[in-house]
């Protein structure tokens, strides 16, 4: 099918059509919005914001049909990355000294570069990241595809300023996409509704990130409150299997809060659900895109 048939000619748009190609015998409308959403963010498939899940698996079969593949280049490419191991850069290591001194010929180092620099050159031109940050459409794609859901507990910050003590326990009630603001309700005031930017607005831990290690700096619910306060992870996490699952969690975590010292000075450990343990703001809102560096990498053979 001809994708250029499916523009307007005045505005360059596509159009929103709900006919499904029929080259394509994978059924796009059996996957979850959330993988079409990964798969429109990674190619930069036009589709309107409100577009419903179906015409999302018509775009994503659309442009999968008119997608032009070189089967032995990607042949090729995967099995340089299966043989080397790794993903980006030069996929195997540069030769060690002691290999250098032991190498029969010269045509050792020169079979080593051709290949390290052909299987660098797949990996770049086809890894995920391109060396740029996201626009601001894909971010906003993002957020809406990982934006909590009604009914969920979250944290939500409810003051203007930064001081302990500002993010609070709260329910979704709706997450409007268009303009990224939350509707939640205090658990302790259930009464009215808050508006919220999506920026004031945290997703709770499920204990499966592993990121709450020793000596993380880390916001947590005060024991018998329900207020997020700032703390120190003061003890390594236990690692615990439920179950009939495969997949280990924290249940919970020991901390030392801030400002927390008794008559004598001491902070205590307090022992807190890892449910209600989560990242300072500045970690949780950072977007490892943005940790760009565009200088390549360069290995040399020389001894």
């Amino acid at each position: 099918i001809n994708m250029k048939s499916r523009r307007n000619s005045g505005t360059g748009k596509p159009t929103h059509s709900r006919s499904y190609p029929r080259g394509v015998g994978l059924d796009f409308k059996k996957l979850p919005g959330l993988t079409l959403m990964s798969y429109i963010d990674h190619h930069g498939v036009p589709v309107r914001n409100e577009a419903p899940p179906s015409e999302l698996a018509v775009a994503v079969a659309r442009h999968f049909e008119a997608m032009e593949v070189d089967e032995e280049t990607v042949i090729n490419g995967f099995l340089a990355r299966l043989s080397a191991g790794r993903e980006l850069g030069p996929l195997i290591p540069p030769p060690t000294t002691s290999r250098m001194h032991h190498a029969q010929s010269s045509k050792d180092v020169h079979e080593y570069d051709r290949y390290a620099a052909a299987s660098a050159n797949y990996a770049r031109s086809t890894a995920y990241f391109d060396g740029t940050a996201p626009g601001p459409l894909v971010r906003r794609r993002r957020r809406s595809k990982n934006a909590a859901r009604p009914s969920e507990q979250v944290a939500a910050k409810i003051t203007r300023t930064n001081e302990n003590g500002s993010w609070i326990l709260a329910s979704v009630q709706r997450f409007y996409a268009e303009s990224e603001t939350y509707d939640v309700q205090d658990e302790d005031d259930t009464s009215k509704l808050i508006r919220l930017p999506w920026t004031h607005v945290m997703r709770l831990s499920t204990g499966t990130e592993g990121c709450f290690t020793k000596n993380t700096k880390v916001m947590a619910i005060f024991p018998e409150t329900t207020s997020f306060y700032r703390a120190i992870v003061s003890k390594d996490p236990v690692w615990k299997l439920p179950k009939g699952s495969t997949a280990p969690v924290v249940k919970e975590l020991i901390l030392k809060f801030d400002d927390d010292e008794d008559g004598e000075g001491h902070t205590p450990h307090r022992r807190v659900p890892a449910r209600y343990v989560i990242p300072l703001p500045e970690a949780y809102f950072h977007e490892d895109d943005d940790d760009v560096d565009l200088v390549p990498v360069v290995y040399s053979t020389n001894v």
